[in-house]
């Protein structure tokens, strides 16, 4: 076999080998949920959650105290009916992200006090407060692994779509991350100290100008009522479990370094925001 002849037969050996890997590899959910969810996660660092009975906080900080929503893996889904027929879910890819003076486990614990869920908390009360219904599901997609943690988030989404029908709107609630240590960063709305806070986007969807569309009115409410207390839109080039609603929102809520105190004011204004669109 010539030179040339070996190297496109090695070549055509390493690309069939992949293939053969990325196929048992890939997660099992239906649609756009498998191959790019796995993709983003690879390349995630690692990271150790905290349990809830262990986890910690800053020096000079009080320490975690709430108790712990569940098991890992198990569904904790909290809905209230005082207002009807749900119209808002929020959910968390990854649940257990968390804030100060809750740093443990490089930011990550079961706990829910001071997480992306204590945030979700405050955010679900804002809408029912304005008369929309909401679902706030808890599950730990990403506990005891980041591994398929938005393939887990899929299942769960479409789970409660199909129980819920009415649901219009779905709400992913993250933080950004930072390794420096520095204050996060805030913004002065209203009087209120507020974390900042970014939108991500898939631009790969076929509800992508639908959810485009969604996020330019609520930075235009934002802008006109709440001092230009606006967030970036990100793009990129991944499904985010995007695709299953037409105004999908995954959002970023400050980063690690922010107090909860903040974030919460933030989830707080955000879910005003958020009713002002939803009521027009």
């Amino acid at each position: 076999m010539s030179r040339k002849n070996s190297i496109i037969f090695f070549i055509f050996i390493y690309l069939v080998t992949i293939a053969v890997l990325l196929k048992s590899a890939a997660p099992a959910v239906s649609g756009s949920a498998g191959l790019t969810a796995m993709l983003i996660e690879s390349s995630l660092p690692c990271m150790e959650v905290v349990e809830a009975s262990d986890a910690g906080a800053e020096a000079g900080s009080s320490a975690v105290t709430a108790e712990d929503t569940g098991e890992s893996g198990e569904k904790t889904e909290a809905v209230k009916k005082n207002n009807g027929k749900p119209r808002v879910l929020i959910y968390h890819t990854h649940a257990t992200e968390s804030y100060l003076p809750a740093s443990a486990g490089n930011y990550h614990t079961t706990a829910e006090e001071n997480t992306v869920r204590d945030a979700g908390d405050v955010l679900e009360a804002t809408l029912e407060e304005n008369g929309i219904a909401v679902i706030h599901d808890k599950t730990l997609h990403d506990n005891p692994s980041y591994n398929n943690s938005y393939s887990r988030s899929y299942e769960t989404v479409t789970a409660l779509l199909k129980k819920y029908p009415t649901i219009e709107c779905i709400i992913d609630l993250h933080r950004d991350a930072t390794a420096a240590e520095v204050a996060g960063q805030v913004e002065k709305v209203n009087g209120k100290t507020c974390s900042v806070y970014s939108y991500v986007l898939s631009n790969t969807t076929n509800t992508y100008s639908a959810n485009k569309a969604f996020l330019d009115r609520l930075n235009g409410i934002a802008a006109a009522d709440y001092g230009g207390y606006t967030g970036n839109i990100l793009e990129r080039p991944y499904w985010y479990n995007q695709e299953l609603c037409e105004k999908s929102v995954l959002i970023e809520m400050g980063n690690n370094r922010n107090n909860i105190k903040d974030v919460r004011r933030c989830a707080e204004v955000f879910g005003e925001i958020l009713s002002k669109a939803l009521n027009e």
